[in-house]
C-alpha cells in the first residue's frame, strides 16, 4: 500500500538535510530564507490543512469521549408555567369546573439517574476511547504523509539542479567545441556542417538545461503549494550533501523488516485499534437485550390566584338557612324531619405566592424498569450490522497488513534493483567520459566528423542524467529499508 510505505520515510527527510538548521522565521525558513527539510517538515507538521484536519477530527473525538462519559451522570430537568384561565376551567385546588377567571402557576424539578443500561454506557465509553486513540494515530499518519510528499519535492529539486549543473557544463563543452570548430573552419581544415551540426547539438544542450529548469521549479512550486506558502521566486532549499551510496550493501531478509515495521507504523495500529473499537460497538448493540433500570425523582408546586385564605379577623356572617332533611328508624319504622341549617359567609383574604409555593410543595421518587420484549427486530437489527461493521473493520486490517508485506518486498525487490542500477550507471559513466574525451582530442585534430562526436557526447550525458538518477533512487530506497529495520538514517 502506498500510503504505507510514505508512513516509513518519517525520519528520512530529517536526515537528508544534512547541516543543522538555522533559527526559525515567522514562516519557517532560516535565519538566511533558506528552507532546510528539517524546517519545511516541522512547519508542514504545525500548519498543513490535511494535518489540521486530522487534528479536528481529533478533537470531535475527545469531545464525544466527554459525552458517553457525561452520559452516565444524572439528568436533572426543570420547567415553569404561567396561565391564564378564563371561563370554564378546572380549579386545581378544589378539582372542581368553574367558570372563573385566574392566573395560575406551576413549577417541577424531576431528576434520572440511570443504573443499568445493558452495560452500553460503559462499553461506548471504551469504544471512542479506542476511536480516539485511533485518530491520534491518523494525525501521525497524515503528518507522515506530508513529509513523504515533502521529501519526494524535495529531491527531486536536488535532482533538478544537479541535472542543471551536468547540462550547463555539457552546453560549456559544446560551445567551446563550436568555437574551436570555426577557428578550424576558417583555416580551412574542416566543413562547415561541422559548425551546423555543433550549433544543433548547442541548441539541444540548451534546450536539456531548460528542461532541467522548468522540472526544478515544477518541483518547488509542489514544495510551496505543500508548505501552503504563497508562490515567491525567492524560495530556495539548503543544498545538504548526499554522499555516494554504498558498493555493496546488507539487506536484512524482507520478512524480518516486516516484523519489525507491524510494531511501528500508526497506520497499522489504527486499524487495529478500529477491530477493538468495532468489537465494542458488537457490545454495544447487545445491551439492547437487557432491562434498563432507572432512579426518577421529583419535586413540584403551584400557585394560583383563586386560592384564597379565611380572615380570621372577621365575624362569619348569616346569609341564610338551607334545609337539609334527616331519616332516622325507631320501633314504628323510618322517621324523617327537616333541620334548616345556616348558610354561613366567611371573609376571604389572598394566599400569598410564597406561602403557596411551600404548602403546595410535592416530592417524589421511584424506579422504572423498562424490560425489552418485542421492538420489531430492531434490537436484533443492530447486533447484525454492528456484527458486519466489526468484519469491515478485520477486513480493513488484514488488508493493511497484507499491503504492508507486499510493500516491503517490493522495497527491497527496488533496493537491490537499484543498487545495481546505480553500480552499472558509474560503470557506465566512466566509460562513456573515457570515449567522449577521446573523441574530443580526435575531433580537434580532424580524424572524426561531428556527427560521430555528437553521438558519443550524447551517450555521456545520458550515462551522466542516469548515474544522477541512480544515485537518488539507490539512496531513497536503501534509506526506506532502514527505516522500516528502525536504524539510524544519518549519512
Amino acid at each position: 500500500m502506498k500510503k504505507l510505505s510514505k508512513n516509513l520515510l518519517l525520519v528520512v527527510g530529517l536526515m537528508m538535510a544534512g547541516a543543522s538548521a538555522g533559527m526559525a522565521q515567522d514562516q519557517g525558513a532560516g535565519s538566511d530564507g533558506i528552507w532546510s527539510l528539517e524546517e519545511a517538515i516541522n512547519y508542514a507538521r504545525a500548519n498543513n490543512l490535511q494535518v489540521k484536519q486530522s487534528k479536528v477530527n481529533r478533537d470531535l473525538a475527545k469531545a464525544d469521549l466527554n459525552q458517553s462519559k457525561f452520559s452516565r451522570l444524572p439528568s436533572i430537568n426543570g420547567s415553569a408555567n404561567h396561565n391564564y384561565s378564563y371561563g370554564t376551567t378546572l380549579n386545581q385546588t378544589i378539582g372542581e369546573l368553574r367558570n372563573e377567571q385566574y392566573r395560575s402557576n406551576s413549577f417541577s424539578l424531576n431528576a434520572s439517574v440511570p443504573l443499568f443500561m445493558g452495560f452500553q454506557y460503559t462499553n461506548q465509553v471504551k469504544q471512542n476511547t479506542l476511536e480516539l486513540q485511533a485518530v491520534e494515530q491518523d494525525i501521525l499518519s497524515a503528518q507522515n504523509d506530508i513529509t513523504i510528499q515533502l521529501v519526494t519535492s524535495y529531491l527531486n529539486i536536488l535532482f533538478a539542479q544537479e541535472l542543471i549543473k551536468t547540462s550547463e557544463l555539457q552546453r560549456d563543452l559544446t560551445r567551446q567545441q563550436l568555437e574551436r570548430t570555426r577557428i578550424l573552419f576558417k583555416a580551412g581544415s574542416v566543413a562547415e556542417n561541422a559548425i551546423l551540426d555543433l550549433e544543433s547539438q548547442l541548441a539541444t544542450d540548451e534546450l536539456n538545461l531548460i528542461n532541467a529548469q522548468n522540472q526544478r521549479d515544477i518541483s518547488q512550486l509542489q514544495m510551496v503549494q505543500l508548505l501552503n506558502l504563497p508562490k515567491s521566486d525567492n524560495f530556495q532549499i539548503e543544498i545538504p550533501a548526499i554522499p555516494e551510496p554504498d558498493q555493496s550493501p546488507t539487506l536484512v531478509n524482507a520478512t524480518d523488516v516486516y516484523e519489525v515495521a507491524l510494531q511501528t507504523l500508526p497506520a497499522i495500529k489504527s486499524v487495529d485499534l478500529r477491530v477493538l473499537s468495532a468489537s465494542k460497538g458488537v457490545d454495544i448493540a447487545r445491551g439492547s437485550y437487557f432491562p434498563r433500570l432507572s432512579l426518577n425523582g421529583g419535586m413540584n408546586t403551584f400557585y394560583n390566584t383563586d386560592n384564597q385564605l379565611l380572615d380570621t379577623d372577621t365575624q362569619p356572617v348569616i346569609t341564610g338557612y338551607r334545609p337539609e332533611t334527616f331519616g332516622y328508624y325507631d320501633n314504628e319504622g323510618q322517621e324523617a324531619f327537616t333541620l334548616y341549617v345556616p348558610q354561613i359567609s366567611s371573609a376571604t383574604k389572598d394566599y400569598p405566592f410564597a406561602d403557596q409555593f411551600k404548602n403546595n410543595l410535592g416530592k417524589q421518587f421511584g424506579f422504572s424498569l423498562q424490560v425489552p420484549i418485542f421492538n420489531g427486530l430492531q434490537a436484533r437489527s443492530n447486533v447484525e450490522r454492528a456484527k458486519m461493521q466489526q468484519q469491515t473493520a478485520q477486513i480493513n486490517a488484514a488488508n493493511a497488513r497484507n499491503n504492508l508485506r507486499q510493500t516491503i518486498e517490493q522495497s527491497y525487490v527496488d533496493a537491490l534493483a537499484a543498487q545495481r542500477k546505480y553500480v552499472a550507471a558509474k560503470n557506465q559513466v566512466t566509460s562513456a567520459e573515457k570515449n567522449f574525451r577521446n573523441a574530443e582530442l580526435r575531433l580537434n585534430n580532424g580524424v572524426i566528423n561531428t556527427v560521430d562526436f555528437n553521438v558519443i557526447a550524447n551517450t555521456y550525458r545520458s550515462a551522466q542524467s542516469s548515474l544522477i538518477q541512480a544515485k537518488y533512487e539507490y539512496t531513497f530506497k536503501l534509506k526506506v529499508l532502514d527505516f522500516y529495520q528502525g536504524k539510524d538514517l544519518s549519512f
